[in-house]
């Protein structure tokens, strides 16, 4: 694929350009850039000493060759629209019109090594004026207000063709692919989020009903606003309730659907890595209640799951990472693609779609097949659990977020594990470095007190009534076992 960026300087099209190929593996180009290195000069001595029109030659002469490769992104340089024949050209490749409004562009722009701007930031506002119309002669996505993984996640919207993967999921259908986020536009009756409804409006045909962001939507004034609102529009037992947004909005459209009416159809269009990963498979819905994360809830497979990577790639770092931690999890537990993850876990930091989309598949793959053989959670599928016994408590206690403190409960567990010699200690620290390299696993000093009290009222501690807990352990990729453990005993890592 061959991708040009265009727009105004101070747009963007460097820092978008190179994370677009970070994401695609393609090589990138800035023009500017190409030239000062062929030049051996600042553009700005090139001007002084060449002059405008030697320098727009230059640019004409890199854009053609540029024509010539298979796969690249090209951050173009400013004049290349100017010239008609390279519109032309243009208008046959894959091109996108970075917009950002003049007033923003003139907080952003670095006046520094920009000749036409000669120290005066208004200058824009000519520039502008000038070359509007040749912009707006290529598709554009509005950048203004995103931010740049934002903004990353809506060109490849626009410019990515459609295409699925092939999923097996016992459990409950999954469609797995890129661009089929675009989907949610067949739907109507839409529960979101504020973050998803401001980002992707546009692809919502019919209005939705917005709750709060993150897990202040797991709650039961939440859940009765949506009854109101179901019966307000007259919800039948035969509509579908369609949540899209992350795990917290998932679990919520999930315990709506399982409640009203005793049961509604469901759909879910997961956004967040953590939530496609992991949240929104397997048809467990929790809402907190009582300071207790996920005590009240119900299990009610959905009728169809939509995933699609391109959506996460609009996530903050941090939390992006959190996703990666759920992905490694199931890794870890199924032994697939174990060597691979821990070969490739700096390309899946950066986002890379190709990376994202095999561990996706591997972790909805292997969840589904192990809650196809348990879907009422009475034995096996607590193997899913790992990390989450101790992750929950220190969620809870300090209030990091979710995927860091799963990170922090596999890391402290497996400890527990190796020190009764129950985990090869290579595997120990390839898990904890891993781990290491995808999140600051932090580790302040907790109340035992308060951990015990918690970990008591916890959904998963199943077995708390004999004094003793349910507890993932992963001897080696792919070969685990549920033991019993005392709490008490495995306090005494935290």
């Amino acid at each position: 694929m061959r991708l040009f960026l265009v727009g105004m300087m101070g747009s963007g099209k460097t820092t978008i350009g190179r994370m677009l190929s970070s994401v695609l593996s393609l090589p990138f180009v800035d023009m500017d850039d190409e030239i000062e290195k062929r030049e051996n000069k600042r553009i700005e001595r090139i001007f002084a000493e060449e002059g405008e029109r030697y320098f727009r030659k230059c640019e004409n002469r890199l854009f053609r060759e540029l024509l010539s490769e298979e796969n690249i992104i090209v951050a173009t340089g400013g004049g290349v629209i100017l010239d008609p024949r390279n519109r032309e050209l243009l208008r046959r490749e894959k091109t996108v019109f970075l917009k950002v409004e003049p007033e923003e562009l003139m907080k952003r722009v670095d006046i520094k090594n920009r000749p036409l701007l000669q120290g005066k930031r208004e200058t824009i506002l000519k520039i502008w004026k000038d070359r509007r119309e040749f912009y707006e002669g290529f598709s554009s996505v509005d950048i203004t207000s995103l931010t740049l993984w934002e903004s990353v996640a809506h060109v490849l919207f626009e410019v990515l063709e459609p295409s699925e993967a092939e999923i097996e999921s016992p459990a409950h259908p999954v469609h797995l692919g890129i661009g089929v986020f675009k989907d949610v536009s067949k739907y109507e009756h839409i529960l979101t989020t504020s973050r998803i409804a401001r980002l992707y409006e546009d692809f919502f045909e019919f209005e939705p009903l917005i709750l709060p962001d993150g897990e202040s939507a797991k709650s039961f004034e939440q859940i009765f606003q949506c009854y109101d609102h179901l019966v307000d529009i007259g919800f039948s037992r035969e509509d579908t309730l369609v949540g899209v947004g992350g795990g917290a909005l998932t679990d919520v459209a999930g315990f709506v659907s399982s409640t009203f009416k005793r049961g509604t159809g469901l759909v879910l269009f997961p956004t967040t890595l953590l939530s496609q990963v992991d949240a929104a498979i397997g048809g467990k819905n929790g809402v907190n209640f009582a300071g207790v994360k996920n005590l009240i809830g119900t299990v009610r497979m959905p009728d169809l799951v939509v995933i699609d990577p391109v959506v996460t790639l609009s996530m903050d770092p941090g939390r992006f990472e959190e996703g990666l931690v759920e992905a490694f999890k199931m890794v870890l537990i199924s032994g697939r693609g174990y060597g691979d993850f821990l070969d490739h876990v700096e390309k899946l930091r950066d986002r890379s779609l190709r990376l994202l989309m095999e561990f996706i598949k591997i972790a909805v793959e292997e969840k589904s097949r192990i809650v196809s053989l348990d879907p009422e959670d009475h034995k096996r599928r607590r193997v899913l659990n790992l990390g989450h016994t101790l992750g929950h408590v220190f969620e809870a206690i300090t209030k990091v977020p979710h995927g860091v403190a799963v990170a922090w409960g596999m890391e402290r567990e497996m400890c527990f594990f190796k020190h009764r010699n129950m985990i090869d200690e290579r595997v120990y620290e390839e898990v904890s470095e891993t781990l290491e390299k995808i999140v600051d696993i932090q580790r302040p000093k907790i109340s035992v007190k308060r951990a015990m009290e918690l970990l008591k009222n916890d959904k998963k501690s199943y077995s708390i009534h004999v004094d003793r807990i349910d507890v993932p352990v992963v001897r080696k990729p792919g070969s685990f076992e549920i033991v019993q453990v005392a709490p008490e005993e495995l306090l005494e890592v935290i």
